[in-house]
Order: C-alpha cells, then structure tokens, then sequence
C-alpha cells in the first residue's frame, strides 16, 4: 500500500496524468519552494492532467498566484509571516451576487513534516445572496482533501454495494416501528383530549 492514499479514479475519457519528476523540480527551482511530499506524490499521478481537482503547472500563472495570495492575506492582515505555496487560483462569476468570487488553495509551508492545506476565498455572508466576505478555511489534510473531491464528483457512479442494501434491510423495519409508534402517541393523545 501506498505512502499516500490518494483515491484516483480510472476514467478512460478523462485520465490523470502525472508531470515528470524534472518538471517538478523545475517548479520548485523557479519558485523558491519545497513541495510537500504528498503534493509532488499527486502530481505525479495527476499533474498534467487531474479528473478530480485540476493541477496548475505553468510557471507564470503559479508565481502570479503566490503574489495575489500574499496581497489578499496582507489586507486582511492573515498569515502574513508563514512560509506558503498556493499551487490553485479559482475565479468566477457570480450572476446572483454580479460579482467575481475568487479561491485560493494553498499549503502552509511552515511545518515541512505535514502542511496545512488552506482555502480563502469568497463566500456568501447572508441568504439574500447579496453581501459576501472573504473566509480562510484549514483543511489540514490534502489527501484527505483530494478523496472527498474524488467521492463528491464520482458518488453518482459508484455501485450500490451489498453493505449499503443491508443497513437499509435492517433500517427500514426500525423506521416503520417508530412511525407507528409515533402514530399511536398522536391518536393516545387526540383520545385524551375529547
């Protein structure tokens, strides 16, 4: 078994692919950076290409991210003397609000034995859908982070397993039991009442 568990999924009209490890480490020269090790394990394996969650490796766009990311952390006055590496930058329209919502997913770097996998971005702040803020998450865990995206994206495929039915077998009679339970402390009650 693997170091990393990733959860990589085999779709034949979407494959990973990995980047060569020279690529990597041209990455991390031009950078400045040391990856964590179960970041360069995933790109790797999905580096050029990710069915799951799409891998940035062109140079100029990663190092305009680490900027943007240190000015929309510096004005909120966040993390500002940890060592990071944002490796996704997502941008997007927004028609309910009629604004750019914008994501950052990012490694702080500051403890090389296990990163921190860090989101910051837009989210709304009401249910009106018409103010918004920026919010940092931790994740912690990226591998943890990649299989809830695999599980979230492939649920649908999966094949019902033989476990699943079973639960469902012994749960229904247990909701069935409760209902009518329910049923009878409703019409006990009704009888009280007249």
């Amino acid at each position: 078994m693997n170091k990393y568990n990733f959860r990589f999924v085999d779709h034949p009209e979407d494959p990973n692919m990995g980047l060569a490890n020279e690529e990597i480490a041209f990455l991390q020269k031009e950078l400045n950076l040391q990856f964590p090790e179960n970041y360069i394990y995933y790109l790797q394996h999905a580096g050029k290409r990710s069915n799951i969650f799409p891998v940035e490796c062109d140079i100029v766009k990663l190092k305009k991210y680490q900027k943007q990311l240190k000015d929309a952390l510096k004005e909120r006055d966040i993390l500002s003397a940890e060592s990071l590496f944002c490796f996704q930058y997502n941008i997007e329209y927004e028609p309910l609000v009629g604004q750019d919502f914008e994501t950052f997913y990012f490694f702080n770097l500051s403890d090389p034995k296990s990163p921190d996998l860090y989101i910051f971005g837009d989210f709304i702040t009401n249910f009106d859908w018409l103010g918004y803020d920026k919010e940092l998450t931790n994740k912690e865990n990226f591998v943890d982070f990649i299989n809830y995206k695999t599980e979230e994206k492939f649920r649908i495929k999966e094949k019902i397993k033989i476990w699943d039915i079973l639960v469902w077998i012994i749960l229904i009679p247990v909701f069935i039991i409760i209902l009518i339970i329910i049923v009878f402390q409703n019409v006990k009650e009704k009888i009280k009442n007249l």
